[in-house]
């Protein structure tokens, strides 16, 4: 796992703790200014309660440290400009004395209270923030297709919860790899060795402690039941705030969440793996049942007319002999082109076909293409109508010309016999094209399955010899070539047409479409 998944590292650290109680002073050196000013306009009989005020803003906002600090503070400040003798510690009314026991009391309290309070609030807080990580977490998860995300999530996750750095690294070849880490996350060498050997002993280990001390991070394991193996750091110990207590908890939940995440991309990869499997199987199953239904005709033909020519070769006749000869050049070409395509499709899903496409005439193509899937068209008429003048197209010749064959050899091996096939050229939207047109059954459903391995027009027996190969052949030649093919039935009466479209070459000026002739 070398993906690196960087997420921000959440809210601003908290101010240092001093902060709380000087701003608290503040505040009580504030309540002191406002009762001297009442205390000079008016007569108030109870100016105490000013300080009560500071007491309780401490406390719900920083808590019962500096809440206290602002109770003492404010009794002293109470007896020091307010009360007889003024400047002094001094008290010599002993009601006062009572009064500012009871204001110290009270103040504690009140600081107590609302500490508890901000404390309770607090806390749901904390708990309404972990159960929106949860949720949030659990949410991405249900959408992480890859581990990269997967660990992506938790670590956002961990970095919300505890407001830390955080990081998950992944045992890699030499050393761990840091998977995913939080903004401002940085790893020394002794934290990779920590989370190494949390990783071996399946024990968690502390920052700064045993047994490596000079670790900034706190490491967990995480082993799945699939065997993926991960490690959880958190920077949270030797901080200011000081160290969550049972951070544990949120921990191993994080760690459930993403075992589960994991194991389930496994089980996915795995069951993709299996279609995968299944598929070349089928795959070869396929072929088997094309070689074997396919070629065993041939085969069957050559041999019988070998034993012919061997046995009876002298008693038979000259024109005998010529015939089954003829029949035997026939099936073994037949034979030939079907171990060819078998071949132009091994090429095609090996992506070795390189295409070098250059200016040829259209009526090149088709020459040399009639001239290849002669044996299929013996018994058509067929209408060579592509002009010599066609606008050249930028193709590779021999790879078009075998995608061509192939197309001339299906309307030959689907049409009836005597049916005429044409072929024809035009240019339509900056493209050229050649197509070719029979009066064959055409297509009984959409076309596109057509162009798909070891698919025909006719199933069942006595359908004719081929391995279903030829139109994903054509397909996957023009494709090369920066073309494509588009097949569909005829509007004009029954039958079907196949066009192979692909560029014109560069001299050309794009014209525009041919009217399409009834055959």
């Amino acid at each position: 796992m070398t993906s690196l998944y960087v997420v921000p590292s959440g809210r601003p650290p908290r101010p240092p703790f001093w902060v709380g109680y000087g701003l608290s002073l503040l505040l009580v050196a504030a309540a002191t200014l406002a009762a001297i000013i009442v205390a000079q306009l008016v007569t108030v009989p109870n100016l105490s309660l000013v300080f009560v005020l500071p007491v309780v803003i401490a406390a719900v906002t920083f808590g019962w440290g500096p809440a206290l600090a602002a109770a003492v503070a404010g009794v002293l400040a109470y007896n020091y400009f307010l009360l007889p003798p003024l400047y002094t510690l001094r008290v010599n009314d002993p009601a006062n004395v009572w009064a500012l026991v009871l204001l110290l009391i009270a103040a504690a309290i009140v600081s107590a209270v609302a500490a508890q309070s901000r404390r309770r609030a607090m806390e749901a807080v904390a708990a309404a923030e972990q159960a929106g990580a949860f949720q949030t977490l659990a949410r991405d998860l249900v959408g992480a297709a890859d581990r990269t995300r997967i660990v992506g999530a938790g670590v956002e996750a961990l970095g919300r919860l505890f407001q830390a750095p955080a990081v998950i690294l992944a045992p890699g070849p030499d050393d761990m790899t840091l998977a995913a880490e939080t903004r401002h996350a940085v790893l020394s060498d002794a934290d990779r060795e920590a989370a190494r050997w949390a990783l071996a002993s399946r024990l968690p280990t502390r920052g700064g402690a045993y047994p490596v001390e000079d670790a900034a991070f706190d490491f967990w394991p995480v082993i799945t039941p699939q065997r993926a193996q991960l490690v959880i750091g958190l920077a949270i110990s030797g901080r200011d705030e000081g160290r969550p207590e049972a951070p544990e908890r949120q921990v191993e939940t994080v760690a459930g969440y993403l075992s589960v995440a994991l194991d389930r991309e496994e089980y996915a990869r795995q069951l993709l793996e299996g279609r995968v499997q299944k598929a070349s199987e089928q795959l070869k199953t396929n072929l088997l049942a094309a070689v074997s239904h396919d070629l065993k005709t041939p085969l069957s033909t050559i041999l019988f007319t070998l034993q012919s020519l061997k046995k009876f070769g002298p008693r038979q006749k000259s024109a005998d002999r010529e015939e089954l000869l003829a029949l035997a050049e026939t099936e073994t070409a037949r034979l030939a082109g079907m171990v060819a395509n078998l071949l132009d499709m091994n090429r095609l899903e090996a992506g070795v076909v390189v295409a070098r496409p250059t200016p040829t005439a259209p009526a090149d193509l088709v020459a040399e293409a009639v001239r290849r899937a002669a044996p299929a068209l013996a018994d058509h008429r067929l209408a060579n109508e592509v002009k010599p003048a066609a606008a050249p197209l930028l193709v590779d010749g021999p790879l078009f010309e075998s995608a061509l064959a192939n197309v001339l050899e299906n309307a030959g091996k689907y049409s009836p016999k005597g049916a005429p096939v044409a072929v024809r050229a035009g240019t339509e939207d900056g493209m050229g094209w050649i197509e070719v047109v029979d009066e064959g059954p055409g297509f009984s459903g959409p076309a596109e399955p057509l162009f798909e391995k070891f698919t025909r027009g006719v199933a069942g027996d006595g359908r004719p010899a081929g391995a279903g190969l030829g139109l994903a052949i054509a397909k996957g030649f023009l494709e090369a070539q920066g073309g494509r093919i588009e097949a569909g039935a005829r509007e004009d009466r029954p039958g079907a047409y196949v066009r192979l479209i692909a560029p014109l070459a560069a001299e050309t000026a794009p014209k525009a479409a041919q009217p399409t002739a009834s055959v």
